[in-house]
């Protein structure tokens, strides 16, 4: 009996080709649908695996349409063991439609954090996992493709009452949810021969704050001075977060007086690559902070840093706290004073 493994990121990916190898998954189907920014990452990490017994790329800019309609009613006539995926309002096509027995969500980063929340707080995920309530989607286009998909039987929305977390992360239990440790052991298997960093160098993990509308760049860039004056006799160096804008990075640069690096794949995954052993590393709120802990364990140091709360936006701040408490069970917290 074949596996479903549903990705878009790299990250998810990654938690795909643990979770194949923990599992001992023989037959796969590898399904992605990824931003053009990503395809390098994620054609990476596919050649270095393997064994991936098949592969559908779907559309990048399509959720709705014939196309998904032609793929679930192909992939409905099968049976399956395994169905790792994303947990999203996409995902629906799958968690709704197909015949499997065990359903587990794939880190996401921190957005795992509030996923496991909305669990806690609903005791489901049944509108996490609707293909159009997720996103409040309305009007006689998504009217016209409801009509179609009820026509040939594809559900939109289904009770999520019980689900699996393969996760990194520190979870808590509750009813009706598994958590799977994810150890690691395939990413850290790429580790060999490292060479351990300049002491002398600082790397600041960048992060999506701005362009998630949680702080603006302003504060941002305020967060990281007060950062980089704790580390003024230090080389600084940057490393951008993917969705970081040219004119966010620039002014980051000017302000913060620090070196920019930018990586080809993930950060993880470039300091691999690259040979590299950081022994610093510092940031607010991203995942990869975590997971350089894992992956470096007692041979790093990372420290995380608070924002100034006045300046998140108020229905975010919650949010916000939850990350904090989750860091705080991996790796160092430094309180800033605004």
């Amino acid at each position: 009996m074949r596996s479903i493994f549903f990705i878009s990121k790299p990250l998810e990916l990654l938690g795909a080709i643990e979770a194949r190898n923990q599992f001992n998954i023989k037959k796969t189907i590898l399904i992605i649908k990824a931003s053009k920014s990503d395809e390098s990452t994620i054609n990476y990490l596919i050649e270095k695996s393997g064994d991936w017994n098949e592969i559908i790329r779907t559309k990048r800019k399509s959720s709705y349409g014939l196309s998904w309609l032609k793929l679930i009613l192909k992939l409905q006539k099968k049976e399956y063991d395994y169905l790792f995926t994303r947990a999203f309002p996409i995902a629906s096509y799958f968690v709704n439609n197909l015949n499997y027995n065990h359903l587990y969500l794939l880190d996401d980063g921190n957005a795992t954090i509030n996923i496991a929340k909305e669990f806690r707080d609903t005791n489901n995920l049944t509108k996490r996992f609707s293909l159009f309530k997720g996103k409040n989607k309305k009007g006689f286009k998504y009217d016209f493709v409801k009509f179609i998909y009820n026509v040939y039987g594809v559900k939109i929305e289904k009770q999520v009452s019980k689900v699996g977390f393969y996760t990194f992360y520190d979870l808590p239990n509750y009813p009706n949810q598994v958590i799977i440790e994810n150890e690691l052991d395939w990413f850290k298997s790429l580790k060999v021969n490292a060479i351990p960093q300049s002491s002398n160098e600082v790397y600041i993990i960048g992060t999506d704050i701005v362009g998630a509308g949680i702080v603006n760049l302003k504060d941002y860039l305020i967060t990281l001075k007060k950062i980089a004056e704790l580390y003024k006799e230090k080389k600084l160096i940057y490393i951008p977060h993917g969705r970081e804008s040219n004119a966010e990075i620039e002014e980051i640069k000017q302000y913060v007086n620090c070196e920019i690096r930018r990586n080809e794949f993930n950060i993880e995954l470039d300091f691999i690559l690259r040979n590299e052993y950081p022994v610093h590393v510092v940031g607010t709120i991203t995942t990869a902070l975590i997971t350089l802990k894992l992956i470096y364990k007692k041979d790093i140091r990372v420290e995380y840093f608070n924002f100034d709360e006045s300046k998140v936006i108020k229905d975010k701040r919650k949010d916000i706290h939850e990350i904090y408490e989750y860091q705080k069970k991996y790796i160092d917290f430094i309180q800033l004073n605004y």
